[in-house]
């Protein structure tokens, strides 16, 4: 039996968004948007100055650990085999993002065919970061889009817990707590591995960033 092909990376990025990710962007970046770009703009200042001072050696190496920059060739290590890539004067696209768990590169070796795109995750500071999530009113606009009971559950995540331990700390039941985890796991708020018998939650990059 013939295996379904696996999309690649820049088919799933260049592919339309799937109900889940309709949803997480409804609830996740619309209501903050304005002060989404104004946060980009302010990385897209700063490495316009830093290039100014230092060049491309120093944008680039500033930007994240994991990247480094030994012209004319680009290494990005994230936990997968490294990449690396040589730019030889062709040029390199810079995208800062809030939501990219780790930074990745596009090229031709992962089918873009175009310049290189190095897409970096950015955390602001813990203030900025707060504000970024409160609604006008400076009260947290979390539960008001993912529910009471669903927020408190990725507040409870601010320690790993297991299943049962969520249900208790939220007084909800095991299979409410179950269910409400799997929602926040494919909005890419929540991780989940096995330990013996248990699934063991976690935050990941993208929820700390939403609790603040």
């Amino acid at each position: 039996m013939a295996k379904a092909r696996s999309a690649s990376l820049v088919e799933t990025l260049t592919s339309p968004l799937p109900h889940e990710g309709d949803v997480f962007h409804k609830m996740a970046v619309e209501p903050f948007w304005d002060r989404i770009q104004r946060l980009l703009k302010a990385e897209r200042d700063s490495c316009g100055r830093e290039m100014l001072a230092g060049g491309v050696e120093h944008v680039l190496n500033n930007r994240h650990s994991a990247i480094r920059w030994e012209a004319p060739v680009l290494r990005v290590a994230n936990g997968r085999p490294p990449r690396r890539t040589s730019l030889t004067g062709q040029g390199l696209t810079l995208v800062p993002s809030l939501f990219a768990p780790h930074p990745f590169l596009l090229d031709d070796s992962a089918g873009w065919h175009g310049l290189p795109i190095l897409v970096y995750n950015i955390a602001p500071d813990t203030e900025p970061a707060a504000a970024l999530w409160q609604s006008q009113e400076g009260e947290s606009a979390l539960p008001a889009l993912l529910g009471r009971t669903r927020a408190d559950v990725l507040e409870a995540l601010r320690e790993t817990r297991s299943t049962g331990q969520v249900a208790d700390r939220v007084h909800i039941s095991s299979p409410s707590a179950s269910k409400h985890l799997t929602i926040l796991r494919r909005a890419g708020f929540v991780s989940t591995e096995r330990r013996q018998n248990l699934a063991v939650h976690s935050l990941t990059p993208l929820g700390e960033a939403i609790l603040g």
